[in-house]
């Protein structure tokens, strides 16, 4: 979920998109496909729960969330064009998922609307981040639990290779480090705050998906993209693992619950 895209075109670009999907999954703009929800859904039972899912991109996580999980999904992006996706690949699986286009500030729905609030690699390109946080508060249940997973940075300078991977990423990033983000989920009013580092797993699994973009991809990435676009997402997974070694880069997941009382 991307900010300042609203007028329908968007950083994710079908290109984009299909590489995407190739390495981390149909339905997936994030490292870890339904795994990863799993694993940011953690203990939680959803059952018969209203789930808000902020960034949900085109909408692979829904579709495990409402189908293997049994909540009630409700998907918000910025971007009409992942909404629209996210749509036809509800529609396909037979799920009943809303879907909301959302606003750069605030969230268009009623206080205490939702049980939970789930988020896969979305806060990233938010640069607001307390402003949300106090916003998916108040659309929170008490008792509900906001389920997270994000890139973060490390606590250190951000290195040359991290400013190269920038600048191949293209996108637009707010980074912070995860002791930030637990901080301000606390000043914003939640409670049971907790954060688990996911560095040294996602390290190895970026530098196989490095080694698969040079072997078995290599002709799928060129059909999708071209030669070109190709060699820049290949240097692009390679710098990736670079900045993932160094620490610059520290994937996490994170939860945290709106008080009872």
């Amino acid at each position: 979920m991307t900010p300042n895209q609203d007028d329908g075109g968007g950083e994710y670009d079908d290109e984009l998109v299909g590489l995407l999907e190739l390495v981390w999954g149909d339905g997936f703009l994030a490292p870890g496909g339904r795994d990863s929800v799993g694993r940011t859904v953690g203990s939680v039972n959803l059952q018969g729960t209203e789930v808000l899912d902020f960034g949900c991109g085109i909408g692979g996580a829904d579709l495990v969330l409402a189908g293997e999980h049994g909540a009630t999904v409700t998907g918000i992006d910025l971007e009409p064009s992942l909404l629209r996706r996210a749509e036809d690949r509800a529609a396909a699986a037979g799920l009943d998922i809303s879907y909301r286009l959302g606003q750069v500030r605030g969230l268009p729905f009623a206080d205490e609307r939702f049980d939970h609030v789930f988020t896969h690699a979305a806060i990233i390109h938010i640069p607001d981040k307390p402003a949300l946080f106090t916003e998916i508060l108040r659309t929170l249940k008490p008792g509900g639990w906001l389920l997270g997973y994000d890139w973060l940075r490390g606590t250190d300078a951000y290195t040359p290779e991290m400013h190269y991977w920038f600048e191949l990423e293209g996108l637009q990033y707010a980074m912070d480090h995860l002791d930030n983000y637990l901080s301000m989920l606390e000043q914003a009013g939640f409670s049971a705050v907790s954060g688990t580092d996911d560095n040294e797993r996602y390290r190895a699994v970026a530098h196989e998906e490095h080694a698969r973009m040079q072997d078995e991809w290599f002709g799928r990435m060129t059909d999708l993209l071209g030669e070109e676009r190709r060699d820049h997402f290949i240097e692009n997974w390679r710098v990736l693992t670079i900045v993932l070694d160094q620490g610059q880069l520290r994937p996490a997941y994170f939860r945290a619950q709106k008080p009872i009382s």
